[in-house]
């Protein structure tokens, strides 16, 4: 177990980045944490308000990446968009474990088709689920039977007030293109924002949440742990989900730009609670499950992102995962990744189904 180690947050100035060295200097003041990113003095600026940091310049789009960072890190949590997969290389190369919390469905298999073949010496680990992927965790963890769930559902209440950072908005810009879901095993095409199903959130409201793409959906078929999976969202206002459901339908959606599609999706307010239900169905019964983070979505990918860390370098007698490309919902220890999470705050609550 690593008592002192070096982790790059790449974005660590950012709302997610900065909520992530927080996390991880508040439990781990012995670690050093790199702050990377374009702007030197943002950098600077975050590492002086930790106990144990070091802003360092950083551009993912850079040939290399991390050739000219003054210290090799021994793990890497990336909370930008790494476009052309510099980064992603520039680590493999090197042997660093990689956490990677900002690839939607097309880029994650980007990285597994790139990855391919190549001989790994540490773990990359492909955190773009619901949150950094507490969703999927979340769900592996309190699946009882022994065999794939038949049915997980996802189901996403976004707040209007809630903050958030710039890239969070890229698995919706092109939320009118259709995408693969599993069921029953099986591939299906379905489409952004369609498929409307009533969902009782913990606050008493009854909201028609929609399909939207998110890793979870491959992933949790793929590890085994469900033979269908759907993710839905609305916010909660329902006058906007019902406005961009009629944008995705009648196809002005698409004919926006990408540029006008983003500024419609991002307008970040100062925070509120984030909320997710899992619906877990299994031959042994049904399980609804509510995951909440009064500090909101950002807060919630943070915690998600450390929990990540402390596996990767074995932190609190953690489970490392093993060298090559895994997702965190093949945790060997799911117990104590819900125990990380809700040491940080995440609630976790059972429901009976309605």
């Amino acid at each position: 177990m690593l008592n002192t180690g070096n982790v790059l947050i790449v974005g660590g100035y950012g709302i997610v980045g900065g909520q992530i060295c927080t996390l991880l200097a508040k439990r781990h003041p012995h670690l050093h944490l790199l702050i990377g990113g374009r702007s030197l003095d943002k950098a600077q600026k975050t590492a002086r308000a930790l106990p144990n940091a070091t802003g360092v310049y950083l551009d993912v789009e850079d040939t290399d990446p991390l050739e000219h960072l003054p210290i090799q890190p021994d793990a890497i949590v990336v909370s930008v968009n790494d476009h052309h997969d510099r980064l992603l290389l520039s680590a493999t190369r090197r042997g660093i474990a990689l956490i990677d919390l900002a690839r939607w469905q097309e880029r994650q298999d980007d990285a597994n088709r790139i990855l391919h073949g190549v001989s790994l010496s540490s773990p990359v680990v492909l955190a773009s689920g619901w949150m950094a992927s507490i969703a999927a965790i979340v769900a592996a963890a309190y699946r009882q039977s022994a065999h794939p769930a038949r049915r997980i559902d996802i189901d996403v209440l976004f707040s209007s007030a809630d903050k958030a950072g710039p890239d969070s908005v890229t698995s919706f810009v092109d939320m009118h293109k259709p995408f693969t879901i599993y069921e029953a095993g099986q591939e299906r095409i379905v489409r952004g924002m369609a498929d409307p199903k009533p969902v009782r959130f913990s606050n008493g409201r009854v909201i028609n949440v929609r399909r939207f793409s998110s890793p979870d959906q491959t992933t949790l078929v793929k590890t085994g742990h469900a033979e269908s999976v759907s993710a839905r969202m609305a916010f909660d206002n329902t006058a906007t989900t019902a406005a961009f459901a009629l944008f995705a339908r009648s196809g002005i959606w698409g004919m926006l730009s990408v540029a006008k599609r983003r500024a419609l999706l991002y307008r970040p307010g100062q925070g509120a609670s984030h909320e997710f239900i899992l619906e877990i169905v299994e031959d042994t019964g049904t399980k609804k499950i509510s995951v909440k983070d009064r500090l909101g979505q950002t807060h919630m990918t943070a915690i998600s992102a450390a929990n990540q860390v402390e596996r990767v370098l074995a932190l609190n007698n953690r489970l490392s995962p093993a060298p090559g490309v895994t997702y965190p919902e093949q945790s060997a220890d799911l117990s104590a990744d819900i125990d990380t999470i809700r040491e940080m705050g995440l609630q976790i609550e059972h429901h009976n189904p309605s």
